[in-house]
Parts: structure tokens; C-alpha cells; sequence
């Protein structure tokens, strides 16, 4: 590697690197806040959230690496020509293009560890933080005292707390409405004091009661009504999920399947779709055969030995109508695999699709700091993602192939990239006036760079 390549690959690491932490923090941060509500009041442990926050990092990599890349290319295209040092390689006798070819090669590296990761790791990852956040989901919240409102966290159970001593934790004007279940009726609690305690490892809680009444009707009479008085009493809720409790989660979606497992489902699939395809040319077949004997009678036809009618008629219409619309759902859930495949290998090529973009431009806009790469980055960024979620959106109502819906967004991005790069890198081509408008000071004027070199 020569001393120009290692210097320009110098140049993209420390921008790479500040705007993959600046971008990940950012869409990190924007994870929390959704799930934020979740773990908000459900006394989740402190390892649980700090191991769905490191399972948030991989599926958020996969979105910053590309726009960091483009990040970087940005910038320090950007800085190389505010300094001159694009003029400087130029006269030289060196084409521009000797600044690019180790950048794209390092995105073509980048590029296929990301499909690595996209088709290793990342499914992987994504299982988990599904299994945890489904794990978080169930938890019920931790015990919150809320005076002077219906607290209805426990199911069947209704809890109204007058106050709260903070220091003693004994409450005072305690009722409870409790729903009947089974061959129990419900019944109202009324107590002047009592303590509650939790019991995480036993996933219970126990309300003691003192110097109360208990109003309940009798489930199998409901004229008899009952008063009980008591000085001490006790309730037992169990079974409210009050502790963290993980379970081994099968189902898997297709972001949670490697390709080699998608594959073997869209297989599955089409075997389900050709034994659906035999049903429907069997009662096809049946179908007509029962018309032409019915139009021959001297000519008997083989039919299955089923009555025939009106209603059968109708029975048939409809099996028919059913095995097309089970036939639509497979090859819709097939279009989902294929596309969830070409996407990660689309997405990670992208990388190569930025660094086309990204060096003209940078060319083309001069100095500009890391705010400048982020708002052109961005702008970029969406336009890719529109044409890339807008593509996944036509392919799964099969509209468009998954190939051309999931690698459009680098079709469309990668040629306007390349015609920038032969306007500004190789100086030829239409386009070039409106560069000089953009920038006049531009190396793409021959004339001017050559007399002040």
C-alpha cells in the first residue's frame, strides 16, 4: 500500500469512528425512549437493562455503519479539498481517482464483514433482545402506593389506600374489592390500617389487615349478604410475575433467521403450496368431470363418492376460494424471507454506495465539520431508506421482485454516485457548469488550476 492510500485511509478512521459513536448513541437513545414506558415502575434489574441496552448496540450497528461511512468520506473529501491537497495530487501528474481506490476497497472489505454479521451475529442478537423484551413485557409492575386512587395492577383484585405513612410504610383506610371467581363471590374489605409485604423470591404479596369488616355475597344465594368483623386478617396475592422470569422463546422472526434458515422455511413453504396446488386441480378435475356427466349421462364419468348438489356446489366454491387465499399467504410469507435476505446483503453493500457519493460531494462542498457530514449524511440516508423501505413494502404485497425492490435504493444511489464521480474525479461529462456554480473555485476548472500551480 502506498503512502498516499495509507494516508487517505489515515484521514476516514478518526471521522469514521466519531460519527459511528455520535450516530449510535442517537438511535440508541431513541430505542430507550420507546421502551422507556416498559421499564418505567416495573422494578426491572439493573443487569437486565444494561443487557438490553448491549443487545440494542448490534441491530443499531447495522444502520450507523453505512451513514458513518459516508460520514467520513464527507468529511475528509470535504477537508482534503478545502486545503488544497486535492490541487496539490493533481499537479502532481496523480488523477483524483488514486485518492478513492483505497477508500472503496476498504468499504468493499467493510462491506462483507457487515453481510457476515448481517447473517451471523445479528440474528442471533435480535433473538435474544426479542426473548427479553418479551421476558420485561410479562413482568407486572413493581408495587406502587398511589393514595387515594384505584390501583389495578393485580388482576381480580381493585386497592384503594387513603395515605401512606413514608416513615413506618403502614397505610391507613385500606379497601379492597375483590372479583369473584369460580364459586366465590365477591366481596368488599374495608380496614382502618394495615402493612403490606412483597415477597419477590416467593412472586408474592401479603396485605396485613387490622380492626376491619368483610362484605361479601353468598355466590350460590345472592340474597344472603354476609358481615364479618375482624381485628386481624390477611390476603395472599401469588402468582403476579413480580420477578423477572426468563423463558426459552421458540418462535423466531424472520429478522431473528439466518438465511440459511429462511431458506429452509421459503422451501417449506413452496412444498405446502405445490400439496395445495394438487387439492385444487383434484377438485377442479372433480368439478368438471360431475359437469360433463351431467351434460352425458350415457357417458359415466369417474368422480369421488360424494353426494352432489346445490349445496355441495357451494362446499366446493368455497374450499376453492380458501386453498387460493392459503395459497396468497404462503407466497406472501415467501416474498417477506426472500426480501429480508436481499436486504442484508443490499444494506451492506451500501457501503460502497456512500463512498461513491460521499468523495465528489465532499469535493464539491469543501471544508466542513462533522455537523455538515451528519446533515448531508442524513439527507442522503433518507433518501436511500425511502426507496429502500419503500421497495420492501412493494415486494411483500408482491408488487416487485425482492432483488429489484431491496437493491434499487443502491441501483439509484451508486449511479448518481458514479456520474458525480466522473464529473468531479475524472473532469468530464455534462453537469460540470453547475459544479462551478456550486463552487468556483473548483479543480474541475483546468485552466485556473494550472496556471496557479
Amino acid at each position: 500500500m502506498s503512502t498516499l492510500s495509507r494516508y487517505v485511509l489515515k484521514e476516514h478512521l478518526f471521522p469514521f469512528l466519531g460519527a459511528l459513536s455520535i450516530l449510535t448513541f442517537i438511535l440508541i437513545l431513541n430505542h430507550l425512549l420507546k421502551v422507556f414506558d416498559l421499564l418505567l415502575g416495573r422494578g426491572v434489574p439493573l443487569w437486565a437493562v444494561f443487557r438490553l441496552l448491549l443487545l440494542m448496540l448490534p441491530f443499531t450497528f447495522a444502520l450507523t455503519v453505512p451513514m458513518s461511512v459516508l460520514v467520513a468520506t464527507l468529511m475528509t473529501f470535504g477537508r482534503l479539498s478545502a486545503d488544497s491537497e486535492t490541487i496539490a495530487v493533481r499537479a502532481s501528474g496523480t488523477s483524483l481517482v488514486r485518492l478513492l481506490k483505497p477508500v472503496l476497497f476498504a468499504a468493499f472489505v467493510l462491506s462483507l464483514l457487515m453481510i457476515y454479521f448481517n447473517n451471523t451475529v445479528l440474528p442471533d442478537v435480535n433473538h435474544q433482545y426479542a426473548a427479553l423484551y418479551s421476558d420485561i413485557s410479562r413482568k407486572k409492575p413493581s408495587v406502587n402506593i398511589r393514595e387515594g386512587v384505584f390501583i389495578d395492577d393485580f388482576p381480580g383484585y381493585h386497592i384503594l389506600i387513603e395515605s401512606e405513612n413514608k416513615e413506618t410504610g403502614e397505610l391507613q383506610g385500606v379497601t379492597i374489592y375483590e372479583d369473584g371467581e369460580g364459586t366465590e363471590g365477591s366481596r368488599a374489605i374495608f380496614a382502618e390500617r394495615g402493612i403490606l409485604e412483597s415477597r419477590p423470591d416467593q412472586d408474592m404479596l401479603t396485605f396485613y389487615l387490622f380492626d376491619g369488616e368483610i362484605h361479601e355475597i353468598d355466590s350460590e344465594d345472592p340474597s344472603r349478604y354476609r358481615r364479618l368483623v375482624f381485628k386481624k386478617n390477611s390476603i395472599h396475592l401469588s402468582g403476579l410475575h413480580l420477578t423477572l422470569d426468563r423463558r426459552k422463546r421458540s418462535y423466531k422472526s424472520d429478522r431473528e433467521m439466518t438465511p440459511t434458515e429462511m431458506r429452509e422455511r421459503i422451501h417449506g413453504f413452496e412444498g405446502e403450496i405445490h400439496s395445495v396446488e394438487q387439492r385444487i386441480r383434484t377438485m377442479v378435475d372433480d368439478r368438471l368431470a360431475r359437469t360433463l356427466s351431467s351434460l352425458w349421462p350415457s357417458k359415466p364419468v369417474e368422480t369421488q363418492d360424494v353426494p352432489y348438489g346445490p349445496l355441495a356446489e357451494r362446499n366446493i366454491s368455497m374450499r376453492l376460494q380458501n386453498e387460493e387465499q392459503a395459497i396468497r399467504y404462503k407466497e406472501r410469507d415467501i416474498s417477506r424471507y426472500q426480501v429480508e435476505i436481499q436486504k442484508k446483503y443490499s444494506v451492506a453493500f451500501s457501503c460502497l454506495v456512500f463512498v461513491l457519493v460521499g468523495a465528489p460531494i465532499g469535493i464539491v462542498t469543501r471544508r466542513g465539520g462533522i455537523g455538515t457530514g451528519l446533515g448531508i449524511s442524513l439527507l442522503f440516508f433518507v433518501i436511500y431508506y425511502v426507496f429502500l423501505i419503500g421497495g420492501e413494502e412493494l415486494a411483500d404485497r408482491r408488487y416487485l421482485s425482492p432483488i429489484v425492490a431491496m437493491w434499487g435504493a443502491n441501483i439509484v444511489v451508486g449511479s448518481v454516485g458514479l456520474y458525480l464521480v466522473t464529473v468531479v474525479l475524472l473532469e468530464w461529462g455534462p453537469g460540470r457548469w453547475a459544479l462551478r456554480r456550486i463552487n468556483p473555485r473548483r479543480i474541475i476548472q483546468k485552466d485556473t488550476d494550472e496556471s496557479d500551480t
